[in-house]
């Protein structure tokens, strides 16, 4: 594995796509746990009443009573599986658990249900189909397009970015900086002049080295030389 990955070019930027999707995924994973919680508390005040009756969706397995059995029958709801059964199942006119009808009304007297289930139903479906899930391939694919990204437009504006920042390098205005500054600071430029703060440091200090920058007898490098090469790189331009 070891070996296949240290060959593979393709394969590590996949991992590396997957590993920095991480970092992303907990305030993902925050939004799904908040919209489960609402709609779990929701659908207990509205629909937690009903009798159950295993000839219905609304059973002792599927049930609004508990918020345990209603986060895991909201589960099965953004799986898909028979929302439709389930959501029917709630509407107005079924009979209600005894323990929750009036002490002075006969049993099934009280209808429960809500048209509610309508609304609260569909746009939990939507919401979990067309946006949560679809998050989690945002965050993958945005990673993904940030390290494969082919860029070849340049304007003023990266200029002028990347002087600001090696100002924060060359305070005195040298003209140069330490050659181990370099990457910290290609990482701190976006592309296409610079590497970005996603680039992996070691993918960073491959692109460096492949750049063939001048380094001066004292360990510097200097701002010309470095804004030349980052130029011909991002510009692809072949020189002997």
């Amino acid at each position: 594995l070891v070996k296949l990955l240290s060959r593979g070019e393709g394969i590590r930027t996949l991992l590396w796509t997957f590993i920095k999707s991480f970092q992303a995924l907990p305030y993902v994973a925050l939004l799904i746990v908040m919209l489960f919680f609402i709609y779990a508390v929701i659908g207990m005040q509205v629909f937690g009443k009903i009798a159950l009756n295993d000839t219905t969706e609304i059973n002792r397995n599927n049930n609004f009573q508990t918020f345990p059995q209603a986060v895991l029958l909201l589960f099965r709801c953004a799986t898909g599986e028979a929302w439709q059964d389930i959501m029917l199942a709630c509407m107005p006119g079924k009979k209600c658990a005894p323990e929750s009808e009036p002490s002075n009304s006969t049993e099934g007297e009280t209808p429960c249900g809500s048209s509610f289930a309508v609304f609260y139903f569909i746009s939990f479906y939507m919401l979990c189909a067309f946006l949560i899930i679809n998050l989690f391939v945002a965050v993958i694919m945005d990673n993904f397009d940030y390290l494969t990204r082919d860029w070849s437009i340049l304007g003023p504006h990266h200029l002028d970015e990347f002087k600001r920042i090696w100002a924060e390098y060359d305070p005195e205005a040298k003209g140069r900086i330490k050659h181990l500054d370099v990457v910290t600071l290609l990482r701190r430029i976006q592309p296409p002049l610079g590497f970005g703060k996603l680039c992996p440091h070691r993918v960073a200090c491959k692109r460096l080295v492949s750049m063939n920058m001048p380094l001066n007898s004292d360990g510097t490098v200097m701002f010309n030389a470095t804004l030349f090469a980052l130029v011909r790189t991002a510009l692809r331009i072949k020189t002997e």
